[in-house]
């Protein structure tokens, strides 16, 4: 029997009618508007040609038209291709040809207005049916374009919901980018528990909006909380979840001594978004050790690789067959695991701790390096607020350690190289410490993806004359 389930907006319409489903601004849309708006946006897809098993990409930044026209795509049954509107556009052509996509679409505006009779939908979505195509960073070649079925996105935010809980009249913040999967599940969990998604007009105005739930990365829960409307911004949530990347101890001690409710996950594109998730960071309980969450299961392999399965596991990558038709190639082991370069351990209390990625680990002169380790002990003086370590090649060893560190701003903040040693070489073996240590090349962090590690292994590789050591 096929397992199905209701679609979210459609069901809080008839039972949540005047509850506030998206809050941008001064422009509220309650359930019943939005799912009128959606009916309204699907009949004139299907007027444009639009129809099942269709790719149509969304190119545009997060709005509440981009979420109108996602979910009338999905009840066309077409197959939704999240990109990310910034890239070059002979990267974007690339990508879309790779899943022969049929359109793409930038001009939302005039598909989100009320009026045009609705198109017939059941209200409810088929867990296998496939919902989207996204692309993971590549940290290690091209990206790949990852497919999650509508019981992916499901199972997913159930088991994060049943973690950190969330309902009607609670608000989380839409902060993160919807072509990326931490966003999308934020729109899951939200709508399933018939809470209320707020979007920002601006990064600069997160801290005045009204929400009880946020999603960051490290680096944007760092820069809250060195404004002192951030800190009683974050004073005020039920939950703030950090993904994206480790979060530093220095970090994790500024959460727990201000009391906020800090919850760390572990997650992956492959699974949907959240795979683990720790309890609240509190002074008895600082570690961030994410506990499994429902409908997910994880294993660890010999050489020390954390597997996963379960519902929220996707179908597989999009690739072209032999016949030029597009098909969903599935990426798991005889037992049904997938391996996800990541490194890591199970701990008997159900926990998972991450150690770095397999992929990023290189040999000096014999002795493996996990960079992860180096950038923890980094971020851990003060100071520093992040650091990424990336080999570069060297004659004696084949290959040495070099780092790249971000430090907080003003006059109190500066860290010397022989204070970073110094403090280095009573942790670390000497092999380990980084041969060279450049200031961060950016000008600024882009709030929603993590550091470079591929561009950042190349400056180092081929550094330019203005990129030297910080004395």
């Amino acid at each position: 029997m096929t397992q199905s389930f209701a679609c979210p907006v459609y069901r809080h319409a008839k039972d949540d009618r005047q509850n506030p489903a998206i809050i941008r601004g001064d422009r509220i849309l309650t359930y019943q508007r939005l799912e009128a708006t959606i009916g309204s946006a699907t009949q004139r897809l299907k007027a444009l040609g639009v129809k099942e098993g269709d790719r149509v990409a969304l190119a545009t930044q997060n709005s509440v038209e981009y979420l109108i026209v996602l979910f009338a795509l999905w009840r066309l049954g077409a197959v939704v291709c999240l990109v990310n509107p910034r890239l070059p556009p002979t990267a974007l052509q690339r990508s879309l040809a790779g899943i022969q996509c049929s359109r793409v679409l930038d001009a939302l505006n005039e598909l989100c207005q009320v009026g045009v009779p609705e198109a017939t939908f059941d209200g409810r979505y088929a867990c296998q049916d496939l919902a989207d195509i996204m692309w993971t960073s590549g940290s290690s070649g091209e990206p790949k374009a990852v497919v999650h079925s509508f019981g992916n996105h499901y199972y997913n935010a159930l088991g994060a919901n049943a973690h950190i809980p969330i309902a009607s009249g609670d608000r989380w913040l839409l902060s993160l980018p919807l072509y990326h999967v931490s966003g999308l599940g934020i729109v899951w969990r939200t709508w399933l528990a018939a809470g209320t998604l707020v979007i920002p007009a601006s990064v600069q105005e997160i801290t005045q909006e009204k929400v009880t739930h946020i999603s960051l990365v490290a680096t944007q829960l760092h820069r809250l909380l060195e404004d002192p409307q951030g800190v009683d911004f974050l004073q005020g949530l039920k939950a703030i979840l950090i993904g994206g990347g480790p979060i530093s101890e220095a970090l994790i001690h500024q959460v727990v001594a201000q009391d906020l409710p800090v919850y760390v996950t572990y997650g992956l594109t492959e699974m949907a978004s959240q795979v683990a998730t720790s309890l609240r960071l509190t002074r008895r309980a600082p570690l961030p050790r994410p506990h499994i969450l429902k409908h997910a299961e994880v294993g660890i392999s010999v050489e020390g690789e954390i597997l996963v399965k379960g519902k929220t596991l996707f179908p597989g990558y999009a690739a072209i067959n032999a016949d030029g038709a597009m098909t969903v190639m599935p990426a798991l082991d005889q037992e049904g695991w997938f391996h996800t370069g990541d490194l890591g351990c199970l701990h008997t209390a159900g926990t998972l701790s991450v150690a770095g990625r397999k992929d990023n680990m290189f040999i000096c002169g014999g002795e493996n390096i996990q960079p992860e380790e180096i950038e923890r002990h980094l971020c851990c003086l003060e100071g520093i607020i992040q650091a990424v370590v990336v080999p570069v090649p060297d004659e004696e060893f084949g290959v040495r350690p070099v780092a790249f560190i971000q430090t907080r701003k003003g006059a109190n903040s500066r860290v010397t190289r022989s204070e970073i040693l110094s403090s280095l070489r009573g942790e670390l073996p000497s092999f380990k410490l980084p041969v060279h240590i450049y200031p961060w090349p950016f000008d600024t962090v882009a709030q929603d993806t993590k550091p470079d590690r591929l561009l950042l292994k190349r400056l180092a590789q081929w550094p330019s004359p203005t990129l030297t050591d910080i004395s």
